[in-house]
């Protein structure tokens, strides 16, 4: 089975490319400027696959440049979705969404059949490609998957996990963060991966499932696990601008239907999560 992928070359496309070689797959980088829409036709066109997983995003929540959300997470999907259907009808198409379309009023371990509630324009963005790209539908196989955080080896440290890890290994003296009584769902990149490896090679799958581990730690636990793995004492400073009002306490996936489609799957603890960061940027 050949594989297309969108953001192949990005953090997560790496390591699916990776997990979709190890199960039998052939990963295929589908490279094209998504706002674009004659080089998207040409690229799927030109493109030999059987199944498509769509990775490329506009990411990084706290950019100030909210139209570009609008103009690759959603009008670039569609682009994407119509000359798929149009060049490979039938095929199934597991879009990448995000647990952000829950929204902050969400609290514990949330299921998909939770109410929407986007509260940013990356979230807005995710779940109006969600709601759109559903009029392909009678075209396409669409899978929506909704993950939740998770980190890495080579995610840039501008993200929460990474930054910390990165303070740990250069044994800085103090790290200022928000607030680090808050519980989070912290998976880790591989487990994605073998997640969007399993979704695409399934015979059967859900039309919307989350991708997350069911389990959450909070900011603080993260520092005693590193401090305990490094060796390293490091004092927290609570920064008013990392701090957001009103935070959950706790927020995490309910990954039931993700293990009842992939039996054989399960996440990778928080500790060997952490001890595989550690231990590579060293």
């Amino acid at each position: 089975m050949r594989v297309a992928l969108t953001g192949a070359t990005g953090f997560t496309g790496r390591f699916v490319a990776a997990a979709l070689t190890k199960v039998g797959a052939t990963p295929v980088a589908l490279k094209a400027d998504l706002q674009d829409k004659d080089a998207v036709d040409r690229a799927v066109a030109e493109t030999e696959f059987d199944r498509l997983i769509h990775l490329a995003a506009h990411a990084f929540v706290h950019t100030s440049d909210w139209a570009a959300f609008y103009a690759v997470n959603q009008l670039g999907t569609f682009n994407l979705l119509d000359a798929v259907s149009r060049n490979k009808g039938g095929a199934r198409c597991i879009i990448a969404s995000s647990a952000q379309i829950y929204g902050p009023t969400a609290e514990g371990l949330i299921a998909e059949d939770a109410a929407p509630n986007p509260a940013n324009h990356y979230a807005i963005s995710k779940y109006a490609m969600e709601q759109g790209g559903r009029l392909w539908g009678d075209r396409l196989d669409i899978v929506v998957t909704r993950p939740f955080n998770y980190t890495g080896v080579g995610q840039d440290t501008k993200y929460l996990v990474p930054k910390i890890v990165d303070h740990f290994q250069r044994r800085a003296p103090v790290i200022e963060l928000g607030n680090t009584w808050v519980r989070r769902d912290f998976g880790d990149v591989r487990s994605v991966a073998d997640a969007y490896a399993g979704l695409v090679m399934a015979a059967t799958v859900p039309a919307t499932v989350n991708i997350a581990t069911g389990h959450v730690s909070s900011i603080s636990d993260i520092i005693e696990k590193l401090t305990a793995l490094s060796g390293h004492h490091i004092d927290v400073e609570v920064n008013p601008a990392f701090v957001r009002k009103g935070d959950v306490e706790v927020l995490g996936g309910d990954a039931t239907l993700l293990r009842m489609t992939l039996p054989g799957w399960s996440p990778r603890p928080i500790d060997d999560t952490l001890r595989w960061l550690y231990e590579a940027a060293g």
